[in-house]
């Protein structure tokens, strides 16, 4: 009998593994997001990786059969409302105390010893990430656009400004030991800006884009308070920043993370268009009528490029790394008055949420404590697949979100919603049904609320100094110390809810 047993045993076994043979492009999805290779086999499904990017199940039905019945999935839910986002808003998420906090943290990275350099942290060793006390040419530009649209008047910003426009152009003009572009290199040393000669991603090709859109905005605001009289000065460093976006914006080039490369960043391209806008803007009030249209020329070239990163359900950043929280960020930094692509309420944005919910909520177990413990919000990391420094939440992508969702809210009290993007709605954010105007705005204030009170519950016991990511498994702070990128967006955030608060007042005063 036991002889008969174990010729039963091999010959099931065999037919098991024959049954997991199938072609790639045959594979069906028997998983759920977040399934381990213990539960998909434990399902009666095949296991097997594939590559880094690719869309390709890793667990799939076996050969010749529909697969086992789904029944209910092992472990966390991987649906939306696992991580329900609704939440009733009791006031601000930090008070105005708590903000002047954050921004003096904040403030003293930027503009380091009146050299004009803002430091990525105030952190020399950060575990993996080694050193941050450098100026990334990345974080510069993002930190300074938050500074100025924060800022309640250009004149407050006037001096760090200057100095970061010396800076720019003292780190322009210097000869490249790398064999790139300057203006492609990722970090300069602090104070001096001589360029980082140890080994990193390089080119990073999203640089010249958020710098020059700095500087661009800069000068126009200038120009709005009726100072024209650097206009000229500032233009020549815009223009030799955009100038290398116009001839190369197709280039290889490393992803934010500075992990991968491709040369179809949804990061980058995006990006790289809001900065040609800005440019374009500038060389008008200059003059240069020429470069303004070969700016506006290349925008559209970019967005002709842009809609093939939305796969029906939602925006990936590259084929090699496809669930990528840098979309989110690009959602709020490619961003601009007039702006109509990839619009607040689209299809497209509300579809990326609800994929990155999932994903993320079912990635962090703190995300489940916090739920359970009736925490609102969520908290988000970078990519599908992180393990830098254990593979985190981020604070900053989290910041990310929030601000997304006060732009919701605020178009949402014009908008006129269809059911199609109510329904995506109501997945991303577990809202009510049958919301219009202000009170939908409302209840999309109280999502983004709960998100920074998600923040808020990992960082207060801290005096409100914010790490660069929170534990995946228990939300305490962890990697590099006083991130500015963070700060800068959570001030954004903040920024973006003053705006929701005013948009969801004017349109509860309308009278129908």
């Amino acid at each position: 009998q036991r002889a008969d047993m174990k010729l039963f045993l091999s010959a099931f076994l065999a037919a098991s593994a024959d049954q997991c043979d199938v072609a790639e492009e045959q594979r069906s999805d028997c998983g759920f997001v977040g399934v381990t290779q213990d539960q998909c086999e434990s399902k009666g499904c095949c296991w097997k990786e594939a590559g880094q990017g690719s869309s390709v199940p890793w667990c799939y039905n076996k050969g010749g059969s529909p697969g086992p019945s789904p029944g209910p999935s092992p472990g966390p839910s991987p649906a939306p409302s696992s991580c329900p986002l609704k939440y009733e808003s009791k006031g601000a998420p930090f008070s105005e105390a708590e903000m002047s906090k954050i921004s003096g943290y904040y403030n003293a990275n930027l503009d380091i010893n009146g050299s004009g350099a803002v430091v990525a942290a105030p952190d020399h060793n950060t575990g993996p990430g080694g050193d941050y006390y450098f100026h990334w040419e990345r974080d510069g530009g993002l930190s300074m656009h938050a500074l100025l649209a924060t800022a309640s008047s250009v004149s407050a910003v006037d001096e760090k400004f200057q100095h970061y426009i010396t800076w720019v152009k003292k780190v322009q003009g210097q000869q490249d030991p790398h064999g790139i572009d300057v203006r492609l290199e990722p970090k300069y040393n602090i104070p001096d800006g001589t360029i980082f000669d140890g080994s990193w991603c390089r080119p990073q090709t999203d640089g010249p884009g958020l710098r020059a859109r700095a500087l661009a905005d800069y000068a126009m605001a200038k120009v709005a308070a009726g100072d024209k009289s650097q206009t000229s000065a500032i233009y020549d460093a815009v223009k030799h920043d955009l100038e290398w976006v116009v001839a190369n914006w197709q280039q290889n080039g490393c992803d934010l993370w500075e992990e991968i490369q491709s040369n179809d960043f949804f990061w980058g391209r995006y990006t790289m268009r809001a900065g040609l806008n800005a440019g374009a803007a500038l060389a008008d009030e200059a003059g240069d009528s020429a470069t303004a249209s070969s700016y506006r020329s290349v925008m559209k070239d970019i967005e002709a490029t842009l809609g093939n990163h939305y796969t029906g359900s939602f925006v990936f950043e590259a084929q090699n790394r496809q669930k990528d929280t840098a979309v989110i960020e690009a959602f709020n930094d490619g961003d601009f008055d007039g702006n109509t692509m990839f619009a607040p309420l689209s299809k497209e944005v509300l579809g990326t949420v609800v994929t990155l919910n999932e994903l993320f909520c079912s990635t962090y177990d703190i995300n489940q404590k916090d739920t359970a413990a009736g925490v609102p919000g969520i908290l988000y990391g970078r990519y599908e697949g992180d393990s830098y420094d254990g593979g985190n939440p981020w604070v900053l992508l989290t910041a990310t979100l929030a601000q997304l969702i006060y732009r919701q809210a605020a178009a949402a009290t014009t908008a006129t919603v269809d059911q199609a993007t109510y329904a995506l709605l109501q997945q991303a954010y577990s809202i009510d049904a049958g919301l219009t105007g202000a009170a939908l705005g409302s209840a999309l204030m109280g999502a983004g609320d709960g998100v920074l009170m998600r923040i808020r519950k990992h960082v207060e016991a801290d005096d409100f100094h914010m790490k660069e990511q929170l534990s995946r498994t228990d939300g305490s702070q962890t990697s590099a110390k006083d991130l500015t990128w963070g700060y800068a967006n959570i001030l954004k955030a903040m920024k973006a809810r003053k705006d929701a608060t005013a948009a969801v007042g004017l349109a509860s005063s309308v009278i129908v």
